[in-house]
């Protein structure tokens, strides 16, 4: 699914608009998604009916919320909406839905409306907060830039300070619908129902940590027109993961099930070896060689049962010699792809090891950490790597891989992943909160999953035998970077709520991996993940 930004989305839907559907229409179906959402919500709880305080704003978004208040009030529930301005400021959709609401407030003393400039609205909205079960926020949707004001202001603190569930349509009032940006208050949502297209602002921080679940609205918006406008940005979700899951055949064998040869490891960093190697036996490899310098042999050897070790030349300070690479040819020819990089350190014979091994294998690499490093500053040289590629930098990685500073802001780091990817002829996973997946034409995939838990030494070791095993499984580098990162995501998110986001070590990512897995396996027809008893943190 593509990714927009609130200027793109706007233009879908005035295009949309003018050649195809009526505005007014649109702000039917929108508003009748959030409230099918809301109507789900809540009676998973309490049944119908309920108290739902909406607040409206003065543009579209409001006219949204009127719907909202006319879908629930026809379900029977008790509905109090709170106006912003007037009712003669509101665009002409708007108003049309305003009037409608109008009529039904007429007919049911249920449902009633409150003009937020009265001088005694303070008193009342906290009247009617204090018995609703769900809040709607209707105030500002994309039609934002700087901070929220005066009575918006006031009525971002009281959804906030409610205690009840709050549902944002499109995006959360406060939060820039483009950058994620956060000028001042914003809505904390338990979920946003955004209208048509995931909005970029909602996929990146600090707008990330203000949406709760998002639920993407499809209301007609056609795919000729989206496409028109879209510039090559998709959102990787459960869905994404599995479509492109490989298939594993109930006659499988280990052999078909991938051979991995990660090269990894030094007398540094054991600890990095082991993580990438276990991390690919967890997510399905079949049989997983594991290169390391003669000199912690021993030692991997007794800490990896279901490895196969492969001990090669060694320079003074324990890194990989570059006379390691004859005695990798064999193992070479036996696997499907290799995994290169995690702890294998600095040093320059080290750096020439790994040039020459990317240069000759002919085989699908993934190549991470001080991997990445001994290309830094020649990231041109991957272009001439004849084999499928996939890099997992993060952003310091990347900069001195670049030689180049990457941008902070969205469209920025988008922009650079594409470029970098396309420049490289590889697959670039940047990996980052959000992480991003670059497809080597420069199309980009934004990660929904993942957590601060795993900001932790050894996280990306882990990331890089996933990549590695998907790889060896038959996956195309696009498919095996895609895959991983989700399953990582997700796997840190799990680990994160039974520990905390303080308490997760990269060990503990190894645990969360069947879960993850068995839920894409058995996903529900909307792409949503079936989980009895395992539950998503926040």
């Amino acid at each position: 699914m593509e990714v927009l930004t609130t200027e793109q989305m706007k233009k879908v839907d005035e295009e949309t608009i003018n050649r195809i559907c009526p505005g007014l229409e649109l702000m039917e179906r929108a508003g009748k998604a959030v409230a099918d959402h809301v109507l789900r919500l809540m009676g998973e709880s309490l049944g119908t009916p309920f108290k739902t305080v909406v607040f409206a704003g003065a543009g579209n978004n409001g006219g949204d919320a009127f719907v909202v208040a006319r879908y629930l009030s026809k379900e029977g529930c008790a509905v109090s909406v709170h106006l912003l301005k007037p009712p003669e400021s509101l665009p002409v959709d708007a108003q049309k839905n305003y009037l409608r609401l109008s009529e039904i407030i007429k007919a049911n003393e249920q449902v009633r409306q409150v003009d937020a400039s009265r001088p005694n609205w303070p008193e009342i909205v906290k009247k009617d907060l204090a018995g609703a079960h769900v809040v709607v926020d209707g105030l500002f949707g994309t039609g934002i830039d700087g901070p929220p004001r005066g009575r918006a202001l006031e009525m971002i603190e009281l959804m906030n300070a409610s205690g009840v569930p709050v549902v944002s349509i499109d995006i959360p009032s406060g939060v820039q619908g483009s950058s994620g940006a956060v000028p001042g208050a914003a809505v904390r949502a338990t979920c946003t129902v955004t209208i048509g297209r995931p909005k970029l602002g909602l996929l990146f921080y600090p707008g990330k940590s203000f949406v709760g679940e998002m639920i993407v609205a499809d209301i007609g918006f056609p795919s000729e027109i989206v496409d028109k406008y879209a510039s090559g940005v998709h959102i990787l979700d459960w869905q994404t993961a599995s479509e492109r899951l490989p298939e594993r055949s109930p006659d499988a064998h280990k052999y078909r099930c991938g051979t991995l040869l990660i090269i990894a490891g030094s007398r540094a960093y054991t600890g990095a070896a082991l993580l990438s190697a276990t991390a690919a036996l967890r997510i399905g490899c079949g049989m997983v060689y594991l290169a390391v310098p003669q000199g912690i042999r021993d030692l991997i050897e007794s800490a990896s049962w279901e490895t196969i070790t492969i001990p090669l030349p060694e320079t003074e300070e324990g890194t990989f010699s570059r006379a390691g690479l004859s005695a990798l040819k064999f193992h070479i020819e036996k696997s499907d792809a290799l995994a290169v990089g995690p702890g294998i350190g600095r040093h320059p014979e080290t750096d020439q090891f790994v040039q020459d091994l990317l240069a000759g294998a002919g085989k699908p690499i993934v190549l991470d950490a001080d991997g990445l490093n001994a290309f830094a500053g020649n990231s041109k040289a991957f272009a001439r790597v004849k084999s499928p590629l996939v890099l997992t930098p993060h952003t310091g990685e990347l900069e001195r891989l670049v030689a180049a500073e990457v941008p902070r802001d969205p469209l920025g780091q988008i922009e650079k992943t594409g470029d970098v990817a396309k420049s490289t002829k590889a697959v670039l996973l940047h990996k980052g909160a959000p992480t991003l997946v670059a497809s080597a034409d420069g199309e980009v995939w934004i990660n929904t999953s993942g957590s601060s838990a795993l900001a932790t030494a050894g996280s990306g070791d882990v990331l890089t035998g996933f990549v590695g095993s998907f790889l060896a499984q038959g996956s195309p580098a696009l498919d095996a970077a895609l895959i991983a990162s989700f399953v990582h995501g997700k796997a840190g998110e799990y680990a994160a709520a039974e520990m905390g986001v303080r308490g997760v070590i990269a060990g503990d990512l190894l645990w969360e991996i069947g879960k993850v897995l068995l839920e894409i396996d058995d996903l529900l027809p909307d792409g949503s993940p079936y989980r009895p008893g395992i539950e998503e943190s926040p």
